[in-house]
């Protein structure tokens, strides 16, 4: 299994109310207490489908954004802390996976440990950075790093070469910044310059619990701040680098050589272990030009300053309370309005679980995912398949060459439901009890050495990005497949015992959204095996374009606070998968009604409104202001509340259900709805 951070994927994200298979059974219909009448559906179905759970599930004081996915996430992480809390307790024979489990966790939980020890875990590593003297030693310092996870200056990992999907190459691209977009480094809006400031301050805060003088501390902030901002003025933005073929620029070695002379890439290959020949696939191009000067005119105590401060910062969640709070400070607070830290076992849980969360996974799957489940699952995605093949015969506006492919693709589309058929190998794992931060670490490394031991190898189609507990799911584009991990297959998502209308308007609108990526604005540009290649028509091109547009034009009318907008643009693939997905899948469920009609009314509600109560009740949600905000200018995705009204304005189906009219606030004429997939 890959670090999930040097993966492409399209991802869905999201998550859930947990439930065992015992209470699926007794939660087979939908809560209509939640609903909220006072609201009228025709003009803000979100609310209408979800105050009444808003008001009943208030934001925690430790999370920015809390809804029924969050719900899910947390009801799965007892369910996962419950097992891992079994093996920590255990004595386990060295070497085996209850025993690496445990004591990975155990060590977490050891705050007295954690306290005691302070800083002098990182003290070697902080000895060898102040060694460093020269231009060579900063570049030997850069691998180093990278071999152990360390964000620096830039990013190196294997992935598939997007023009021949079956063979993974090199890659290298942007990166090295603290915060977590480049746009707050170089815009000139008050949020922006509002974040600078506060992110100096918590250089220099950081830097103090970290042994730096307070003095020199003021120093070493600028210095960084001063190279993360070079290094985000050549950046390229979210939105460009969402653009496949911005990012593929394909060179030799040797031309990497010469392009890009004031660094030693054959010494860097050395230091991480590649023995690898191949090409390099270089995302950025403007950005390691820039890069290449850097070498050159960044002094070799500066490139020691930002150094110190990567390491520090990466290490930083897995040191002491103080250094812990003072880092959630700036990254929780400041930019997402969460007001206190999640419980340490969270925390811990989500560390132990990005370190082994194959071999969590399987424990999970086999404790809580049953047989039958995934036997629904493969019913509901064949028939979503067959929906979208069926409406893709009826579009009016793509030619029949073009339609061929498409249904080629759809049929070629690869499908994993539950959990792998093989695990992840943690043999050469080693995970000790000397500090929690050291087994993170070794973590780190062992995960990016099995990413740069395929460079160069044919790629395995049979290996999953996620574990089987993560509550999520996603569309692989060089791949051509979509997973649904075991951990989304609950309710209010999934419901094993739940009629057609509750699970099509949940899951089923999940499959169609994964679906429906292998078809937005950026997964059309890949075929059946998952090459980038054109593959459709000039004019079907140019006429898909004209109709994706009317979503971007929507979604940037949308205000979120005050002046800023929603971005049509940067959201799009989201929003065609999310339109998409919903109108493939009622297409789905319109066909299951045709061979098994369901009751006309249950609490009420007829079958086509509670297909569209359920797709609102996943994506119930309270959300703070800053979070909202940092969202809309980081996100792909929309905010929820435009992920349930925005796709259903668009549709008739929406419209004859809950009688929307000419005056409502989700009423759009004819003219004006999209119509894509």
């Amino acid at each position: 299994m890959k670090q999930l951070q040097i993966i492409l994927l399209t991802l869905l994200v999201m998550g859930l109310i947990s439930s065992c298979q015992k209470e699926v059974k007794e939660k087979i219909t939908l809560d209509v207490s939640l609903i909220d009448t006072t609201f009228d559906p025709a003009n803000d179905f979100f609310r209408y489908a979800n105050n009444g759970w808003m008001k009943k599930y208030p934001l925690p004081a430790d999370e920015s954004s809390y809804g029924t996915f969050n719900q899910l996430r947390k009801e799965t992480s007892i369910k996962v802390q419950t097992l891992i809390e079994e093996l920590a307790k255990g004595k386990h024979e060295k070497g085996t996976i209850e025993q690496k489990i445990g004591d990975f966790y155990a060590m977490g939980m050891d705050s007295a440990k954690i306290e005691e020890q302070g800083l002098a875990p990182l003290k070697p590593e902080f000895e060898r950075i102040a060694s460093i003297a020269t231009i060579e030693d900063v570049q030997n310092q850069i691998a180093h790093f990278h071999l152990y996870g360390i964000g620096t200056t830039f990013s190196f990992f294997g992935s598939a070469d997007v023009k021949n999907s079956d063979m993974n190459i090199a890659h290298i691209g942007q990166g090295g910044l603290g915060m977590s977009d480049r746009d707050y480094y170089v815009n000139g809006d008050e949020r922006s310059q509002e974040l600078r400031k506060a992110y100096v301050a918590h250089l220099e805060k950081m830097l103090i619990l970290g042994g730096i003088s307070e003095e020199q501390a003021k120093v070493d902030a600028q210095t960084i701040m001063k190279i993360e901002t070079r290094l985000a003025q050549a950046s390229m933005t979210r939105l460009e680098s969402r653009d496949p073929n911005a990012t593929y620029n394909k060179k030799t070695q040797a031309e990497v050589k010469e392009l890009y002379p004031n660094f030693n890439w054959d010494k860097y290959m050395s230091n991480i272990g590649l023995d690898y020949t191949g090409d390099i696939n270089v995302r950025q191009p403007n950005f390691f030009a820039e890069i290449n000067k850097m070498f050159i005119d960044v002094p070799v105590d500066e490139w020691k300053a930002y150094f110190y401060w990567n390491y520090f910062n990466e290490t930083a969640n897995y040191l002491t309370n103080a250094i812990q709070e003072q880092n959630f400070d700036f990254y929780g607070r400041t930019m997402s309005g969460s007001e206190q830290m999640q419980e340490r076992w969270r925390r811990v849980l989500e560390s132990t679980s990005g370190a082994l969360g194959d071999a969590i996974g399987q424990k999970f799957s086999e404790k809580y995912f049953p047989a039958e489940a995934k036997e629904r699952m493969v019913t509901l995605v064949q028939n979503l398949k067959d929906a979208l093949g069926q409406r893709i015969d009826n579009l009016e506006w793509m030619s029949e060459e073009t339609k061929i492919k498409a249904k080629d693709k759809l049929v070629s589309m690869n499908v994993k439901i539950g959990y792998p058929d093989k695990w992840q190998d943690f043999t050469n794992l080693e995970v000790g009890r000397e500090a929690f931060v050291l087994n993170v670490l070794e973590a780190n490394k062992f995960w990016k050495e099995d990413n740069l031991n395929e460079i160069g190898k044919p790629v395995d189609r049979t290996e999953w990005f996620f574990p089987a507990h993560i509550v999520n799911a996603y569309y692989a584009p060089t791949l051509n497949e979509i997973c649904f991990p075991a951990g989304i297959l609950q309710p209010p998502f999934f419901y094993l015992d739940g009629d057609d209308a509750i699970n099509y308007g949940a899951i089923g609108a999940v499959i169609g959204h994964e679906m429906s990526h292998g078809f937005d604005e950026h997964g059309r540009l890949y075929d059946k095996e998952g090459n980038l290649t054109d593959w459709w028509t000039e004019e079907d091109s140019k006429r898909f374009n004209e109709r994706t547009q009317v979503l971007v034009d929507q979604h940037n009318k949308i205000i979120i606070i005050d002046s800023l907008h929603a971005d049509g643009k940067l959201t799009l693939g989201e929003n065609i998968a999310d339109f998409g997905g919903l109108t493939i899948s009622l297409t789905a469920f319109n066909n299951a009604q045709k061979l098994n009609p369901q009751a006309e009314l249950i609490d009420g509600f007829t079958p086509e409104q509670r297909f569209f109560l359920s797709w609102g009740r996943v994506w119930a949600n309270n959300i703070r202001d800053k979070e909202k905000i940092r969202y809309t200018k980081e996100d792909e995705h929309p905010i929820p509340e435009n992920r349930v009204n925005s796709p259903l304005a668009n549709m008739p189906e929406f419209h004859a259900a809950f009688g929307v009219e000419p005056g409502d606030a989700l009423y759009l004429p004819e003219d004006k709805r999209a119509s894509i997939w």
